[in-house]
């Protein structure tokens, strides 16, 4: 009479592990696959915008009183919606004025940067920012451009009339007289600016 027939150990421990997610390693072992899961993204996979700003050229020269211009190209990086980009300037010393035309533009187009000088503006190097700022986001960037202004700075014209000898002055007016301004401390006629003295009746309220 036949004995029973006994399954196994191998086949039984294989079942076993299967049911409680653990797989057997070796001859006749049973591949048990483990569970699936979805990586985090890591934060070099996220995409950040940004915005490039870039003048040509960078630097240029100008006699003072005269006026410049450059260009200004942008572009974009992971921009997804948004593709203004509002441009500014910096830096502007006395003297100078510069702006960006338009002051918005889409990512990938130019830009005209002005640079205008008066004729008082003390020579010198001077460095301009011109700023890009992609709208609806904290991504910006910025490109220097060098102004030299060369020559030498006209003074201001006196805002003060010229000194008339033959009329007659008298306390609180004001002349313009061999580049100085002048007041008139009391009365006078026919005294030239510069002539008095200091305890005289015109006093140097200086130059113009």
């Amino acid at each position: 009479m036949a004995g029973p027939v006994r399954t196994p150990l191998r086949t039984l421990l294989a079942a076993a592990a299967a049911l409680a997610g653990v797989a057997l390693t070796g001859p006749g072992a049973a591949a048990v696959p483990s569970p699936s899961s979805s990586p985090s993204p890591s934060a070099s996979s996220v995409q950040v915008p940004a915005v490039q700003v870039q003048v040509s050229p960078s630097s240029g020269a100008v006699t003072a009183g005269s006026s410049t211009t450059a260009t200004v190209h942008t572009a974009l990086v992971n921009n997804g919606s948004n593709t203004s980009v509002a441009m500014t300037v910096s830096g502007v010393p006395a003297g100078v004025s510069a702006s960006v035309s338009p002051s918005s533009v889409n990512g990938g187009s130019s830009a005209a940067l002005s640079v205008s000088t008066v004729s008082t503006v003390v020579p010198g190097t001077y460095t301009l920012t011109v700023e890009g700022t992609l709208t609806g986001t904290s991504a910006t960037s910025s490109a220097t451009y060098t102004l030299t202004v060369t020559g030498t700075a006209t003074p201001p014209a006196c805002p003060a009339a010229p000194w008339v000898g033959t009329q007659v002055y008298t306390a609180g007016n004001t002349v313009s007289w061999q580049g100085h301004r002048w007041g008139a401390k009391w009365w006078t006629l026919g005294e030239e600016p510069g002539t008095t003295g200091r305890w005289g009746v015109w006093q140097d309220l200086g130059t113009c």
